[in-house]
């Protein structure tokens, strides 16, 4: 009995440890920073490249990630994105604002990392026609949102950060897994002499 209960703390200390490490923290910029490394034995540096490419292709609707830079012989892709925030209230949610964030990618044989910084909030505010809409002339880094917010605002802020690095880094994770189309070749066009006939 004493056995199966140590056994049961280490296990639930093991899934706290794993826990802890898949959150947002700190970078070397003091940025708030969702960071993962991932093994993929047998897979080259271009096909990870490839994969990772299309993932920043396909993965998003049009125009919510712009790939700002490709350098495919240093195996890096960065992009630029954002979502929407909803601001937590008594009866309803209503739109918090967006934040804005950096997608970098980098690959390697066999492995790759990705890390989503550089978030940004922009608030949204209610027009003189009662719509809400961004708030242009307001844009703050995530690291000042403690002094200009809310505080129960700043912690669903995080939270939801934290849950869209997630689940797009699951995204990226099953792309890495499937097999890139190649893109196919356009039909060479049949050229026709008109001189002869």
């Amino acid at each position: 009995m004493k056995n199966i209960f140590i056994a049961l703390i280490c296990i639930l200390s093991a899934k706290s440890a794993i826990a802890q490490k898949d959150t947002l923290a700190f970078d070397e910029r003091n940025k708030y920073i969702y960071y993962q490394t991932v093994d993929q034995p047998g897979l080259s540096k271009d096909t990870l490249y490839g994969r990772g490419l299309y993932f920043m292709h396909k993965a998003y609707p049009k125009g919510k990630l712009k790939i700002t830079k490709t350098d495919e012989g240093q195996g890096v892709l960065i992009g630029e994105g954002s979502f929407v925030v909803l601001k937590k209230s008594l009866l309803s949610g209503s739109l918090g604002g967006e934040i804005s964030y950096a997608l970098r990618i980098e690959v390697k044989d066999s492995k790759y990392r990705y890390w989503f910084t550089d978030f940004k909030f922009t608030p949204y505010k209610r027009d003189r026609y009662g719509m809400e809409v961004l708030d242009p002339g307001i844009i703050f880094p995530m690291e000042e949102a403690k002094n200009k917010l809310e505080k129960r605002d700043v912690v669903v802020y995080l939270d939801k950060i934290l849950n869209y690095s997630r689940q797009n880094g699951a995204v990226l994770k099953s792309y890495m897994l499937k097999v890139a189309p190649v893109k196919k070749a356009a039909p060479a066009l049949k050229k026709i002499s008109t001189k002869d006939w």
